[in-house]
């Protein structure tokens, strides 16, 4: 996981780094990565015409020094300098290096025939409302550091901004570019640490990608699991649907299904029921008196005819004009982890509970959870402080709260916060969500995914670690299914299978 610090934090660090090693240093490192990514960008090919936008401060010199590395390449290396000053050293070896220096009023004709932009502008310094330069539809942005026109402290970004097709940022992952506008302006991401000591601070969260979601799957599997039986792998038990909203249980079961769960029992009305035999004859159906039968034994850790529930998913499709059920009550009071969405999310108790519980709103639904607390917020206030507010959450319900969106805010009770991100925009759409209820009630289902075996409960800590690796995993899905079509949840269930085999099941 790598961790996610403020700017200001930032701000301390890099002074402290400059004060130790000088800027000319620290500039020389940031550009040759620069270039380095940019050469990757342009697929390795000689004599590209590459286009600097340059800024008057240390972000603008290592757009200079990664001009001349590129210059020295072969490419032609065109620098735009936006203001009248500019760093002096850096401008110099450009020269040397036999760069083109130009200005702000050629800026649009020398972006227009560029192969590649590097956004040199501001970094760091960026201001709301700053003037800033148009770069030609279909050239791709390389940006340094952070993307001009993003406020790397808020992620709120102006309508000018240069969006890019990658960020190579530095020193560490910045607040702003996983959150508001952020992670749709930095296209791919990558950071640059150059050795940058953060020891004396305490990050503001950590960013889990797929390597990370990797390594925390793979934290208590063992080669023994290939000898599981159905039972072992995990039993989710699925209470959702009904008359009025069949689909969101089907799309739910289909996608855990999908995802590897050992044995999926579904408790529905019966006319749903029937739609679930057609559309996923794998689930098994679990009436009133096997749900009390399953928890029964969950106490004992037995098997039997209602064979032991491992987790629960609840709330795709259940009537929110409907009452509460005893069933649903019952499971609350159990011990069983559970993951709660949609209209679960309406009636599940806030205060203390035996039960671990992850809850997963939108930022709506994190609204109503909060009201219900007795927290007023406005939807505002959540744009803003997205974590905050996900917090003030987890606190109330005392539960793993995801609240989702491009960032995903995955926080515990005890405030430790974990961030996804994912950026394609196909993924907002209808049953998107209950895919990802599919996805994370298999791996709450599963023993080896959970390190817990018998009555024992699962830790607020990992039910956060596997809460972000089903957002990860949700994120990829996404990403493979947009890679060739368009995208709704059924096409999302069928793509699962192969992105779920790429973390090992």
């Amino acid at each position: 996981m790598i961790p996610v610090f403020s700017v200001a934090q930032v701000r301390t660090v890099e002074k402290a780094e400059i004060s130790r090693r000088g800027s000319e240093e620290l500039m020389k490192q940031a550009a040759a990565a620069v270039s380095d990514a940019a050469v990757q960008l342009l697929h390795g090919e000689p004599g590209k015409n590459i286009v600097g936008l340059i800024g008057p401060g240390n972000n603008g010199g290592d757009g200079l020094y990664a001009l001349a590395n590129l210059a020295r390449q072969g490419h032609n290396a065109t620098a735009v300098l936006l203001s009248e000053k500019s760093h002096a050293p850096a401008l110099e070896e450009l020269r040397t290096a036999g760069g083109t220096i130009t200005t702000a009023a050629d800026a649009p004709q020398a972006a227009s025939g560029a192969d590649l932009v590097i956004d040199a502008i501001y970094g760091l310094g960026y201001r709301p409302g700053a003037k800033l330069p148009t770069v030609p539809r279909g050239v791709p942005v390389l940006a340094m550091d952070v993307p001009s026109g993003l406020d790397a402290a808020t992620g709120a970004a102006d309508d000018a901004a240069l969006p890019a097709v990658r960020t190579v940022t530095f020193g560490a992952l910045k607040e702003g570019l996983l959150t508001g506008d952020g992670p749709l302006l930095t296209g791919e991401l990558s950071l640059v640490t150059l050795d940058f000591d953060f020891s004396a601070q305490s990050p503001m969260a950590w960013l889990v990608d797929p390597e990370a979601a990797g390594q925390l799957l793979d934290e208590h599997r063992s080669w023994r699991d290939a000898a599981r039986h159905k039972y072992q792998r995990g039993v989710l038990g699925l209470i959702a649907g009904s008359d009025r909203y069949p689909g969101a249980a089907q799309l739910t079961a289909r996608a855990a299904l999908n995802a590897g769960v050992g044995l999926l029992r579904s408790h529905m009305p019966d006319k749903v029921q029937a739609y679930m035999a057609a559309s996923a004859p794998e689930a098994v159906p679990l009436g009133d008196q096997e749900v009390a039968e399953a928890l029964s034994q969950s106490r004992r850790h037995l098997h039997g005819r209602g064979a032991k529930i491992s987790a629960w998913a609840i709330g795709p499709g259940l009537d929110p004009s409907g009452q509460p059920s005893e069933v649903i009550g019952k499971v609350f009071s159990s011990r069983q982890p559970a993951v709660i969405d949609a209209s679960g999310l309406e009636i599940v108790p806030a205060g203390p509970s035996e039960q671990p519980r992850v809850l997963t709103p939108h930022a709506k639904e994190l609204r109503m959870l909060l009201r219900r607390a007795g927290i007023t917020v406005t939807a505002q206030d959540i744009a803003e402080e997205p974590q905050k507010w996900t917090r003030w959450a987890a606190l109330s319900y005392n539960a793993v709260v995801l609240l989702k969106g491009p960032t995903n805010y995955i926080v515990e009770p005890g405030g430790k916060t974990l961030v996804v991100c994912h950026t394609s925009p196909k993924l907002a759409t209808a049953g998107s969500g209950d895919v990802l209820t599919g996805i994370l009630g298999t791996l709450l289902s599963d023993s080896s995914l959970t390190g817990v075996q018998g009555t024992a409960l699962v830790s607020n800590q990992r039910l956060l670690e596997l809460t972000a690796c089903a957002a990860v995993i949700h994120g990829e899905v996404g990403r493979v299914a947009a890679e060739d079509s368009t995208v709704c949840a059924t096409r999302l269930i069928e793509v699962l299978p192969r992105v779920m085999a790429r973390f090992g099941f």
